[in-house]
């Protein structure tokens, strides 16, 4: 009777374990590749910036999350106290890490010179390139948590 309330037992045990594993495994959170792009623009600035950044980076940006081949979602964040050392955070959820392999422009500045071809680009940076003062880009990791 011992010996077959163990085995009952053990059996019990390991159906749990196929039925439930990942109940008894570490629960990580998945997690995707960000890239964080902090943005300071000069003194008296920043409406311009917006103002030509939601006219022509927005859309462009809009367009490769569609295509979906390297930006998968992207959200952008304005200081709203002014005297912050970052004017703005852009933040492009890429779709995987190996997509970073290779050294790139930022990604706000890439999908720009992939809408307007090397020429327009060119023009656009020489009118608007004074604008930032310091540019900064990060590759994070992000877990979302439900």
């Amino acid at each position: 009777m011992c010996a077959k309330g163990l085995t009952a037992l053990c059996l019990l045990s390991l159906c749990s374990v196929l039925i439930l594993p990942d109940k008894l495994a570490a629960q990580t959170p998945p997690s995707s590749a960000v890239v964080m792009v902090e943005i300071q623009v000069r003194p008296g600035m920043a409406e311009a910036w917006v103002e030509e950044f939601e006219k022509n980076e927005v859309p462009a940006i809009r367009e490769a999350i569609q295509k979906g081949d390297i930006i998968t979602s992207f959200t952008y964040f304005e200081a709203p106290i002014v005297a912050q050392d970052v004017d703005f955070v852009l933040l492009f959820e890429a779709k995987s890490f190996s997509s970073l392999d290779v050294r790139r422009m930022p990604p706000h500045l890439a999908v720009l010179l992939r809408r307007l071809g090397p020429d327009q680009f060119m023009a656009l940076q020489k009118q608007t390139g004074e604008w930032e003062q310091k540019v900064t880009v990060r590759i994070l990791r992000s877990y979302k948590v439900q």
